[in-house]
C-alpha cells in the first residue's frame, strides 16, 4: 500500500529545539485547606511575580538544577515489581546526570501500595513527592482538603513557574478542569493523552470475513447489528456471535451506546450522560427496560453466551481464541493469530438514539499519579521536575518510559541500555539489549521495567503519540526522507481491505488503524467527568450506596435477561432501585455536574 510522507514545516529549527529535550518550570508552596505548614512560602501570583531560586533553571534547557548546586528530592515511587534498586534504572541515572537532581527513593509496588501509603499518611512522614500512588479523588480530597497533608497546586500553575503546564491548560482548559475540585484546587497531576487516541477508547470489533460472507455491510443501526448477529449464528451451533461474558470482555457497551448512554461501563452501573442529562443507566426508566428486553432476545436466541452471567475469564477467552465469536470488545490480536479478519465496528443508532457517537477514553486523562507534600521544603524543585514531563511534543514523557534512541548517544550510560531503533519501513521499535538477552526477560515491557523506567506508563506527563510516530522519530535523529506515516488515511477508497492485509504482521497497528477508521471519527467529549471531587464524607456515602445499587442491579438484570422475572415487574424494579439509593446518587452527581459544567 502506498504510504504518505508527512510534511514537517521548519524541520531544521524543530530538530534543534527538540534535540535539547526542552524542559522548564518550577513551583513554590501552597497553603492547604488547613493552616499553612511550617516552612511553606506564599503562593506566587501574576501580580507579585515568582521569586524563583537562583539555582533553578527556567530557560527550557537541562539541567533543571544549575551546575554547582546540589539538590535532593525525597520521592516515594510505585516501581515495577521485578526492578532492581532504583539506582540501577536508566531513568534514575538520567535524572542524576542530566537534571542534576539527586533522588532518595522509597520503592513500593502494586502489591503493597495501600499499606505503604496508609503508613506514610498515618504518621505524617511524607516524602517531597509521591509518584504512582494511584490516588482516587476521594483520597485526594481527604488527604488534601480535609487533612491538609497534600499541596494545592492550583496557585502555582503560572507562566513563569510551570510554563509547560500553563500553556497546556491555556490551550486545553478541559485538561485543567479534569483535575480541579469544585473550589478550583488541584491536588494532583497525572497523565494526559489525546482523548480520541486510537488506543484509548473502548474497543469494538467485528469479524469482517463473516460479515462479507453473509453479504452484509457494517451495521449502523441496532436492528442491523442484531441481524448481523443472527447471520453469524447460522455458521454453526457452537458459534457465540457476541463473544465475552458479563464478567470478562463484556460486549454490551455497543448496545448501551445504541440506546444513547455515553459511558465506558458495559454493565451500565456507572454515572453516564444520555441526551445531555445525567443518568445511572440501570436506574433509567426511559430506556433501560427496553435494553433489558433486547438482551433477553439475544439470550433466548443464543446470540450471547448461554452462560453469559457465569462464564469465567478463562472460558470466555477460550471461546474467542477458538474463533467462535463474531463480535468482541477487545483488540483481536490479543486473542487471535488471524486478526486481519477483524476490523472496527461503528457506533449504532436506534429508535431511542438518533446520533452515532462514542465516548472519549477516560484512561487518556487521569489524576492521582503525582502529589506533593504540603510540608515539603523542596516544592520549587518538585514542581520544576513535574513540569518537565508536560513538554509540548511529549518527547520527555516518551523518553522517561522508553529510554533513549540509539541516536541519543549522550544519554547512553552503560551496556544495559544502548537505546532503541526504529525501522523506517515498518516503524517497528526495537531494543537491541532486549533482543540480545531475551532469556533474561519475559517481554519488552519486562525489559523496560527492569532496566529503563522508574515508574510505568500513564502516570505523569503528556504522552501524545508514540516513539514510532513521525515527529518523535525526527526528533530522535531519524532522517526525514525515510519517515512515513505509520497510520495512513484509512478513509480513502479501498484502503480498509488493503490495510487489513498489510497489517497481518502488526496487531498493534491493525487494531489502532481499525479504531481510527470506524470509532474515532465519532468520539465525543460530552461525557460525565472521569474525576469527581466530592468531599470525603459525601464520597464515602455515595460509595456505600453504589455498592448496594450495583449488587441489586446485577442480580435483577440477570433475572430479567434470563427470563426468571417478567417484564411486568419493571416498574417495581425501578421503584426498588431508587429506594435503595439510586435516587440519592443521581441527585448528588447531577448537582456536581451542573456546578462544574460551566467552570
Amino acid at each position: 500500500m502506498k504510504k504518505w510522507v508527512r510534511i514537517i514545516a521548519g524541520l531544521s529549527a524543530l530538530l534543534m529545539i527538540l534535540a535539547s529535550l526542552a524542559a522548564c518550570g518550577g513551583e513554590t508552596a501552597s497553603e492547604s485547606a488547613t493552616e499553612k505548614p511550617s516552612g511553606s512560602k506564599e503562593a506566587p501570583t501574576e501580580e507579585t511575580g515568582n521569586d524563583l531560586p537562583a539555582w533553578l533553571n527556567t530557560d527550557g534547557t537541562l539541567p533543571i538544577v544549575k551546575e554547582g548546586t546540589k539538590k535532593t528530592l525525597k520521592v516515594a515511587i510505585q516501581m515495577y515489581a521485578d526492578s532492581g534498586d532504583p539506582e540501577s534504572q536508566w531513568f534514575y541515572q538520567f535524572i542524576e546526570r542530566e537534571m542534576n537532581i539527586h533522588l532518595e527513593v522509597q520503592k513500593f509496588t502494586a502489591g503493597n501500595t495501600s499499606e505503604t501509603l496508609s503508613l506514610m499518611f498515618a504518621d505524617g512522614d511524607l516524602p517531597d513527592i509521591i509518584i504512582g500512588g494511584g490516588f482516587g479523588t476521594s483520597s485526594l480530597m481527604n488527604y488534601g482538603a480535609q487533612e491538609g497533608l497534600l499541596l494545592d497546586l492550583a496557585p502555582y500553575i503560572t507562566k513563569d513557574l510551570t510554563p509547560n503546564l500553563y500553556k497546556l491548560y491555556e490551550e486545553h482548559p478541559e485538561y485543567r478542569e479534569a483535575v480541579e475540585d469544585e473550589d478550583g484546587r488541584v491536588w494532583s497531576l497525572g497523565y494526559i493523552n489525546d482523548t480520541s487516541d486510537r488506543g484509548q477508547i473502548s474497543r469494538a470489533f467485528i469479524n469482517y470475513d463473516w460479515l462479507e460472507a453473509a453479504g452484509l455491510k457494517t451495521p449502523k443501526t441496532l436492528d442491523e447489528f442484531v441481524d448481523m448477529l443472527r447471520a453469524f449464528k447460522q455458521r454453526g451451533a457452537n458459534i457465540v456471535p457476541m463473544g465475552g461474558s458479563w464478567n470478562s470482555n463484556n460486549p454490551c457497551l455497543i448496545l448501551l451506546n445504541a440506546f444513547g448512554y455515553l459511558t465506558e461501563d458495559p454493565s451500565g452501573m456507572s454515572i453516564a450522560l444520555r441526551n445531555g442529562e445525567v443518568v445511572l443507566p440501570v436506574a433509567d426508566r426511559e430506556a433501560y427496560g427496553e435494553y433489558l428486553k433486547l438482551m433477553r432476545t439475544l439470550y433466548e436466541e443464543e446470540l450471547i453466551d448461554k452462560n453469559f452471567f457465569t462464564t469465567d475469564t478463562t472460558t470466555s477467552r477460550a471461546i474467542i481464541a477458538a474463533g467462535r465469536a463474531g463480535y468482541i470488545a477487545n483488540a483481536p490480536f490479543v486473542f487471535l493469530p488471524g486478526f486481519t479478519s477483524w476490523w472496527g465496528a461503528l457506533p449504532l443508532t436506534s429508535e431511542y438514539n438518533d446520533k452515532q457517537q462514542w465516548p472519549e477514553g477516560s484512561a487518556a486523562m487521569t489524576a492521582g499519579g503525582f502529589v506533593v507534600s504540603a510540608k515539603s521544603e523542596n516544592i520549587e524543585l518538585a514542581m520544576a521536575f513535574a513540569d518537565w514531563f508536560f513538554d509540548e511534543k511529549a518527547l520527555n514523557y516518551n523518553l522517561s518510559c522508553n529510554g533513549p534512541a540509539a541516536t541519543q548517544t549522550a544519554y547512553i550510560y552503560d551496556e544495559n541500555v544502548t537505546g532503541f531503533t526504529v525501522d523506517p519501513e515498518t516503524f517497528e521499535v526495537t531494543w537491541p539489549d532486549y533482543e540480545a538477552n531475551r532469556n533474561s526477560y519475559s517481554s519488552k515491557n519486562d525489559y523496560l521495567g527492569k532496566e529503563v523506567y522508574l515508574w510505568g506508563y500513564r502516570i505523569l506527563g503528556i504522552g501524545r503519540g508514540n516513539v514510532a510516530d513521525n515527529l518523535d522519530a525526527l526528533a530522535y535523529g531519524y532522517p526525514p526522507e525515510t519517515i512515513v506515516d505509520r497510520y495512513p488515511d484509512v478513509s480513502a477508497p479501498g484502503v480498509q481491505g488493503e490495510l487489513r492485509k498489510e497489517t497481518a504482521g502488526d496487531g498493534e497497528m491493525s487494531f489502532r488503524s481499525a479504531l481510527e477508521d470506524t470509532l474515532v471519527p465519532y468520539v465525543t467529549n460530552e461525557v460525565y467527568p472521569a474525576q469527581v471531587y466530592l468531599d470525603a464524607e459525601t464520597a464515602t456515602e455515595m460509595g456505600n450506596l453504589m455498592t448496594i445499587v450495583k449488587e441489586f442491579a446485577t442480580q435483577e438484570s440477570a433475572k430479567f435477561i434470563t427470563g426468571r422475572k417478567s417484564f411486568d415487574e419493571l416498574d417495581t424494579y425501578f421503584d426498588q432501585i431508587e429506594r435503595l439509593g439510586a435516587a440519592e446518587v443521581l441527585e448528588t452527581y447531577r448537582e456536581y455536574y451542573e456546578n462544574n459544567r460551566t467552570k
